[in-house]
């Protein structure tokens, strides 16, 4: 059985992004484009609750919120 990677993502019909922490933005990265944020968010990594700083857009057609 597969477990989602982001617990908390938005899937968009033109975008889908997420915010991450700066240790999940090392482990996800290569997905998309980070851009750091202003604001005081939650990782959107399942299992990680550290403070987001980034936003991560994920650019790639394909993906599946799968481990």
């Amino acid at each position: 059985m597969s477990k989602e990677i982001f617990d908390d993502i938005v899937l968009e019909e033109k975008s889908t992004w997420t915010q991450v922490c700066e240790e999940c933005a090392e482990n996800y990265s290569e997905l998309g484009h980070l851009e750091e944020i202003p604001i005081n968010l939650i990782c959107g990594v399942s299992g990680c609750n550290n403070e987001a700083k980034y936003y991560l857009d994920i650019y790639k057609k394909e993906f599946v919120n799968e481990k």
